[in-house]
């Protein structure tokens, strides 16, 4: 979290130094944060961050500025900075404005520690899945972090998009969830991949990676879909395919490979 908090930290300061723009008066009222209540006003702030990150026109502005700061590096530096920089800047602008709760932020910072609510970040999300008589922990978890992987996937989702992902989200979690996220992404097979491609249900990926009993989701038949389905001669056949994927799914097919 550190690097996306550094990233967003950047791009502020740069907008700060090459471009003006008024938050509802902020600028000219410093003091209108401040409550003498220290979570409190940690609260306030990444409130208000989250709500300037909204913007489109304000993401574009973080954008530019730090491109400029990447530019300003020597060599191959710069391509390398700016290549990361469109990794992990929409990343964390998701993490913030989607994933992150203010006050479960400013707790993880030492602020808020004497907050009632002292549950560790995620907790609500996890306790406002649904569990039936059969779900566990982990099922829970594995739910929750199916559907944080569909919130934060680009709209087109590509094989490459989503495992980058799969990269980097386990480390916007806390570290006591971690290990957990990290043992999903491991259990990520080629046929998962394809299933949440295509849209399967949470619960639908959760039974294919055996965290979920078969109870609670449908087990899920890969050769229902056409990426896997046709995706060799093999596999064709075992599917029962060969005809329908040599009509629609390839552009040619090479009769000596049967």
């Amino acid at each position: 979290m550190a690097a996306l908090a550094f990233l967003l930290l950047v791009g502020l300061q740069s907008c700060a130094l090459t471009a003006s723009f008024d938050i509802n008066g902020l600028q000219s009222s410093p003091d209108a944060l401040k409550t003498g209540d220290v979570c409190q006003d940690c609260t306030k702030i990444f409130e208000l961050l989250e709500d300037m990150l909204s913007s489109s026109d304000l993401q574009k502005k973080i954008m530019a500025g730090i491109d400029h700061v990447c530019s300003l590096l020597p060599g191959p530096a710069a391509s390398l900075c700016k290549e990361e920089v469109d990794k992990m800047l929409p990343l964390a602008i998701t993490f913030f404005t989607g994933v992150a709760k203010p006050g479960e932020i400013c707790k993880l910072l030492g602020l808020c520690n004497s907050c009632p609510k002292s549950e560790k970040m995620l907790t609500y999300d996890l306790q406002a899945i649904p569990q039936s008589d059969n779900s566990g922990p982990q099922c829970s978890f594995c739910l929750f972090f199916v559907k944080t992987l569909e919130e934060m996937v680009p709209q087109q989702r590509t094989e490459e998009a989503v495992t980058k992902l799969l990269e980097k989200i386990c480390h916007v979690l806390p570290p006591s969830y971690r290990s957990q996220c990290q043992a999903i992404v491991d259990k990520f097979s080629k046929t998962v991949m394809d299933a949440f491609i295509h849209y399967a249900t949470p619960e639908t990926i959760c039974a294919l990676l055996h965290m979920c009993k078969h109870e609670e989701a449908p087990v899920f038949d890969p050769c229902t879909l056409t990426l896997y389905s046709c995706r060799d001669t093999k596999t064709a056949l075992k599917c029962g395919t060969l005809f329908y994927c040599q009509k629609f799914a390839w552009k040619s097919l090479n009769y000596n490979t049967l």
